[in-house]
């Protein structure tokens, strides 16, 4: 049988009977969105194209893979989910492009060369394949490519006459690359013509001519160049066994143009240049052949400096003048011809314009900026106060190149203002120049500082429920955000800001956006603790500022919010990427105070330490004190600038009352908490799974789990990946002496949006919850059978793709399918049971949803899982916590 289903629809099934088993297939590599080749399809498979979309979610039987760590190989994969312009890379006004691969900084114009990286180049304005050279100030310049010239080279040019301007200020040499010669070993013979730069050190030491290379295994360091040095022409060549050089006589500079005639037979060479007398030599050694693998450079080398030649063939500088008229050829009496492609072309060149043309003629610098040829390429260097690729644009402090630099420390941000610049401080540090350590009790945030604080995004997807307490000092604010992407098309949202003194919830499920307002205004002077308990169930929304609320109630429309950036707190680390209707009004940060900030139970930790990002939060008071520094009624008095002290109640003790006066010196064992009594100067022992006693110091060996009310068991399948989730089945033993709490939760309970199956007692009858993956089904509860008396009952829960079965005592008490139309029919519960409620400090009714309000009180034994063979034991290694051998 094969089926198939999409976009929610009914599957579409297709059944084979056959008439004996067939064995299973042994699978070989699965691969997403398309093949490497032909050759990895079954013949059977026919045409197939490659995707082009995006994928997620994978699940394979009954696993979930990975689509990043799980890979083996793969290519031109991008990631879909998070955009690259999360993190806004792009700096100075440049556009960040989402989809884009290598760069994805677009730079405006006119600022064609500004940089907006820490790497200058990553924003690459330079066409054409051109070189990008970080410059001071934070501008490139591009060393442009053959048949290129100009700013960005964006410009034509026509070489017919190379011009050559030696080694730039970046310590590159322009040049000219042919392919290489393969028949020089015995003979060659070059000609040419050459032409200097009115450059006073163009005859100085520079490099005309080269092929070799620089040790290359046994074939040594074989090369052949031709150079000038102060002011004669310089014929070298290496055969393996010594360097041959001759020099010409030095030079008539009247003369415009050069003529250079140079050349090699076997160990001997010569060299001729003008009118001059032949000049000869010959190689040391006996070694009479040249090997050289690399291409004909001419005018200088593609490496940035000459420490990559060869021994004796190097010349500090690159050719300055023009190079022309270059043939060879290699016999004696051959034919000599043009190096390159047919039409004479390199294989590659750099910064190499067109000899009597400047590019510097088409360019004009402003506010003193000097233009600077450089062959083909051209920039211009600014003067003091001045920047940008026209030196047009006024010099900012914080602009890379400034002299002196900014003073921020501790990797504070440099902030440009019209009159100087201010440090945007990092959490956790403070003052003018972010040089003091900063410890935070009560975050304060500054809108005119841009302060913010971030947090790793929670599951909200079927519910929202908020509660933050703040004091303010302004009517407008953003005092929680989250989104479905980092953008003014942020897609799904949720918010609460001030608008007019007004406290709003704001949020967007994907089909317009709701909005509450308080009642009333809030206190703006900044000295009135204001608490805000807001939410949505579905779409249905809630707001209450100090007891006072206002509810939107809706029966139609989107009912989940899918949210995946940071939640972030006074505010956002760029204004531009919140959405617009997550505002009343302008959008601007939050400023006062926030001491209290909890999303679906889990508390956001609002010190320098618990977050994931901040800039420029300060403490709200200015002392060690907070709204839970000290704990259980404590009182905090500031003890200095940085400490503190508490006053404790008469029954907590220790530097922040968290410790029960009754447990000072407690005689608990083996990880066991320590729970004062109420009403008795005394104290229990709530043991670790595996330990029992009045101080946990016995050793337990249980065949039956007693739970008290605030107990849990964790158990892990370690058969999960080879369970098939589409049927799961439970079966126990079960005495309770409550007639509500929760049995068993399959799944990680780490969301309200996960996978589960859960089982509990509402009135003393069965009540199932189940969540395939699409929606929460509503719970169903038996009616037949009351559990209760502390007897022993023996349950069985199955599931069977979306179809659910509970058993008491063999008979049927519950039958439901939750979903007919079968959109998910797997619990992809990764292999985490439940028992009888969940961690220490994790409340049932918050982790569940509200589906079970009390944790079990009474006995299980007898678990057994799916259809094994065995039952589960009670192990010391599992994780729990509360729970007491029981009576069998």
């Amino acid at each position: 049988m094969i089926e198939i289903a999409a976009a929610n629809g009914t599957a579409n099934r297709r059944q084979k009977y056959v008439s004996k088993p067939t064995a299973e297939a042994a699978f070989g590599p699965v691969f997403l969105g398309g093949v490497p080749t032909s050759a990895e399809l079954h013949a059977d498979a026919g045409s197939v194209s490659g995707f082009t979309g995006c994928l997620r979610e994978l699940q394979i039987n009954s696993r979930e893979i990975c689509l990043v760590s799980e890979t083996v190989r793969g290519r031109n994969i991008h990631s879909c989910g998070t955009s690259s312009c999360r993190r806004q890379p792009c700096r100075d006004g440049a556009t960040c492009i989402s989809d884009a691969v290598r760069r994805p900084c677009t730079c405006p114009l006119p600022r064609q060369t500004s940089l907006h990286q820490t790497d200058t180049c990553q924003c690459n304005p330079c066409a054409r394949g051109a070189t990008c050279v970080p410059r001071p100030w934070a501008e490139v310049a591009c060393l442009c490519p053959h048949g290129r010239q100009g700013l960005l080279c964006s410009d034509d040019i026509s070489v017919t006459r190379p011009r050559f301007s030696g080694r730039d200020e970046f310590g590159y040499t322009s040049y000219m690359a042919y392919s290489p010669i393969r028949s020089m070993q015995h003979f060659y013979e070059f000609r040419l013509k050459l032409m200097f730069s009115s450059d006073a050190s163009a005859l100085k030491d520079s490099l005309v001519l080269f092929s070799g290379q620089k040790g290359q295994g046994v074939d040594g360091d074989d090369f052949l160049a031709l150079g000038v040095r102060n002011g004669r022409i310089v014929h070298k060549y290496n055969l393996g066994s010594g360097v041959a050089t001759i020099v010409s006589e030095r030079l008539n500079q009247r003369m415009k143009i050069h003529t250079v005639r140079f050349g090699r037979h076997l160990r001997r060479g010569w060299l001729k240049v003008d009118a001059q007398r032949n000049k000869t030599g010959v190689s040391p050694g006996r070694l009479s052949g040249l090997n050289t693998f690399s291409q004909l450079f001419v005018g200088g080398y593609s490496n940035r400096g000459p420490e990559q030649l060869p021994a004796g063939s190097r010349f500090t500088d690159g050719f300055r003048g023009c190079i022309f008229d270059v043939q060879f050829r290699t016999a004696p009496y051959g034919r000599f011809r043009a190096p390159g492609d047919p039409e004479g072309r390199p294989a590659s060149s750099r910064s190499v314009g067109q000899c009597g043309v400047s590019p510097c003629v088409l360019l004009r610098c402003h506010n003193g900026g000097t233009c600077v040829d450089s062959g083909s390429s051209v920039y211009c260097r600014c003067v003091s106060g001045w920047k940008g690729a026209l030196c047009s644009e006024t010099a900012s402090f914080c602009d890379n190149g400034h002299a002196p630099p900014p003073s921020c420390v501790r990797n504070a941000t440099c902030v440009p203002l019209p009159d100087g610049y201010r440090c945007q401080c990092p959490l956790g540090t403070s003052g003018q120049l972010c040089q003091q350590v900063l410890s935070i009790s009560d975050a304060g945030f500054n809108a005119s500082r841009s302060s913010w604080m971030s947090f790793p995004p929670v599951s909200m997807r079927h519910r929202t429920h908020l509660q933050l307490q703040f004091q303010t000092v302004s009517p407008e604010g953003i005092i929680f955000y989250t989104a479905q992407s980092p953008s003014a098309q942020a897609g799904d949202f949720i918010s609460v800001v001030l608008s007019d003194g007004f406290v709003q919830l704001r949020y967007n499920l994907g089909d317009g956006t709701i909005v509450l307002q308080s009642r009333n205004r809030v206190d703006q002077t900044g000295r009135t603790w204001h608490l805000v308990q807001a939410g949505r169930e579905g779409n249905r929304g809630y707001l209450v500022l100090d007891n006072q609320v206002v509810k939107h109630n809706s029966s139609g429309g989107m009912t989940t919010l899918d949210v995946a950036t940071d939640i972030y707190v006074g505010g956002v680390s760029s204004l531009t990427t919140i959405c617009p209707d997550a505002v009343a009004k302008q959008q601007v940060g939050f400023s006062g105070g926030v001491r209290e900030v909890v999303v679906n139970g889990r508390e956001l930790e609002l010190t320098e330490g618990g977050v994931l990002g901040g800039a420029d939060v300060g403490d709200w008071d200015g002392t060690a004190c907070g709204y839970k520094v000290c704990r259980n009624g404590g009182l905090c008095h500031p003890d200095g600038p940085a400490s503190f002290r508490c006053d404790c109640p008469p029954s907590w003790t220790g530097t922040r009352c968290e410790q029960p006066v009754r447990c000072v010196g407690n005689l608990c064992r083996h990880g066991a908490v320590c729970v004062p009594h109420d009403t008795a100067m005394t104290y229990s022992c709530v043991c670790a799974f595996g330990w029992h006693g009045p101080y946990c110091s016995q050793q337990a060996s249980m065949t039956t789990a007693r739970f008290v009310g605030n107990s849990y068991l964790k158990y892990r399948d370690s058969k999960y990946n080879s369970r098939n989730l589409t049927y799961t089945q439970v079966s126990f033993n079960l005495s309770t002496s409550s007639e509500d709490g929760l049995i068993l939760w399959a799944g990680p309970a780490d969301s309200d949006d996960g996978d589960y199956l859960a089982l509990g007692l509402q009135y003393g009858r069965l009540k199932i919850a189940i969540n395939l993956g699409a929606k929460v089904a509503l719970p169903v509860v038996s009616q037949n059978t009351a559990l209760c008396c502390e007897r022993w009952n023996y349950i069985s829960i199955i599931q069977n793709r979306t179809l659910i079965q509970a058993f008491v005592n063999g008979q049927r008490v519950l039958f439901e399918d939750v979903d007919p139309f079968e959109c998910y029919v797997a619990v992809n519960h990764r292999g985490v049971y439940y028992f009888g409620g969940f961690e220490l400090g994790r409340d049932v009714s918050t982790v569940t949803g509200g589906l079970f309000t009390a944790g079990l009180v009474g006995s299980i034994k007898d678990i057994l899982l799916y259809q094994d063979a065995e039952t589960l034991p009670f192990l010391p290694t599992y994780e729990g916590f509360n729970v007491y051998p029981g009576e069998d």
